[in-house]
C-alpha cells in the first residue's frame, strides 16, 4: 500500500504577512476592516490574500472581535412557494457579498410554533441577527428574541418582543384592494376569491384588502374559498366556485393558485375573460406567457430584500434606523385574463 501523500499545510496570517512585508498586526486589521492602514498597504495585503488563498479562521476572529458575522433565517412553507423562495435567495445575495453566513432553519408552514424553537436554534448557533421570512399566525404572543439579536421580518408588522425589529414588505391589502376594484370596475357585480391558507398573515391581508373593496362599494360579499398556494389547491377552489353558483369574476391570493384556477374554468367549458375574469397576486415569471396571460400584483421581491437587508446590516454595525418600519408599493399588471369582459 502506498503511503499517503501529506495534506497541504493551510496558509496562516503568518504567511500572508510575510508576503506582503507588514505585520500580523496589519493583516488582522485589514481583514477585521480597522482603521489605521492605509489604502496602498490595505491593497497589497488583500492581493496577498488574494493570491495564497488565504481563508481566516472564523471561529478564532470571532473570539477577538466578539462578531460570529452569522444571519439565521426562518423560512416557513419550504422551497415551493415563490415568495419565500424570491426573498431567500435576495437575503442570501446580500448576505453573502458583506461577507456574512446564513444558517436557514425551514419550518413546516402548518406547524408555526416551530418558529421559536427555530428562532432559539439558531441564536444558539451564534446568530447575531434573525430574518424571519413569511411569518404565519400561530396563535402565540410575540416571538421572543434574545437581548443583542437584530431581528428583519418580511411582512407589515412587527411578530417579535423586541422593539428593534425592523419590519419591511409590501402593502398587500392595499394592492388586493386595487385588484378587486379593477374587476368591480369592469362591471362585475362582485368578486369571488381563493385565498390562500388563513394562518398566514399574507393571505389574512390579502383577505382583508378584498372584502373591504367589496363593502366599500356595496358589493356582495361571497363566502371565499381557502386554498393551498399551489396550482392543484386553485383548481379544487375554482371547481368549487363553480359548482356553488354563478361566477363572473375571481381574485386569487397568488399566481399558482390563479393558474390551476384558470384550468379548472376552462375545464368547465368557460372562456376567460369573456365568461370569467381572473386576477392573481405575485406576478410569477410565467404569468406573461400563459396562453391567456395573467392580470396580477407584482410584488419586487429583489428591491424588498435588497432594502430589507441593508438596513439590517447597518443595524448589525450600530446605526438605529430612523423607522423600524418601511412599506413598498405593490402594482396591479393589467393583462388580458381580465380585459373586457362581458359585462354581468
Amino acid at each position: 500500500m502506498s503511503e499517503a501523500a501529506p495534506r497541504a499545510r493551510r496558509v496562516s496570517m503568518t504567511d500572508v504577512a510575510r508576503i506582503a512585508g507588514v505585520s500580523q498586526k496589519t493583516v488582522s486589521r485589514v481583514i477585521n476592516d480597522e482603521p489605521y492602514v492605509t489604502d496602498a498597504v490595505r491593497e497589497r495585503v488583500l492581493e496577498v490574500i488574494d493570491r495564497v488563498g488565504f481563508r481566516p479562521n472564523e471561529a478564532a476572529r470571532a473570539l477577538v472581535t466578539q462578531r460570529t458575522r452569522r444571519i439565521g433565517v426562518v423560512a416557513m412553507g419550504g422551497t415551493a412557494f415563490y415568495g419565500p423562495t424570491s426573498v431567500l435567495a435576495g437575503v442570501e445575495s446580500v448576505a453573502r457579498g458583506a461577507g456574512y453566513a446564513l444558517s436557514v432553519m425551514r419550518t413546516d408552514p402548518g406547524e408555526g410554533a416551530d418558529i421559536q424553537a427555530a428562532i432559539d436554534a439558531l441564536a444558539g448557533q451564534g446568530a447575531e441577527a434573525i430574518v424571519i421570512s413569511e411569518p404565519v399566525d400561530f396563535g402565540r404572543g410575540p416571538l421572543s428574541i434574545p437581548d443583542g439579536v437584530e431581528v428583519l421580518t418580511f411582512g407589515m408588522a412587527p411578530v417579535t418582543s423586541s422593539p428593534r425589529e425592523l419590519v419591511i414588505g409590501a402593502d398587500e391589502e392595499a394592492s388586493s384592494r386595487d385588484a378587486t376594484e379593477h374587476l368591480l370596475v369592469q362591471g362585475h357585480a362582485t368578486v369571488h376569491h381563493i385565498s390562500g391558507p388563513m394562518n398566514w398573515l399574507s393571505s389574512q391581508r390579502r383577505h382583508e384588502g378584498w372584502q373591504r373593496a367589496l363593502a366599500d362599494e356595496g358589493a356582495p360579499v361571497t363566502e371565499p374559498v381557502e386554498g393551498d398556494w399551489t396550482p392543484a389547491g386553485g383548481y379544487a377552489a375554482m371547481a368549487a366556485i363553480l359548482e356553488a353558483g354563478p361566477c363572473t369574476s375571481v381574485f386569487v391570493a397568488n399566481d399558482q393558485m390563479a393558474i390551476g384556477a384558470m384550468s379548472a374554468i376552462q375545464a368547465a367549458g368557460l372562456r376567460i375573460p369573456e365568461d370569467v375574469a381572473v386576477v392573481g397576486f405575485d406576478d410569477i415569471d410565467v404569468s406573461a406567457y400563459l396562453p391567456v396571460p395573467l392580470t396580477t400584483v407584482r410584488q419586487d421581491f429583489a428591491e424588498t430584500s435588497r432594502i430589507g437587508m441593508h438596513r439590517l446590516l447597518r443595524a448589525l454595525d450600530g446605526h438605529a434606523p430612523e423607522s423600524t418600519h418601511r412599506t413598498l408599493r405593490a402594482h396591479l399588471v393589467i393583462r388580458e385574463s381580465s380585459r373586457n369582459p362581458s359585462i354581468r
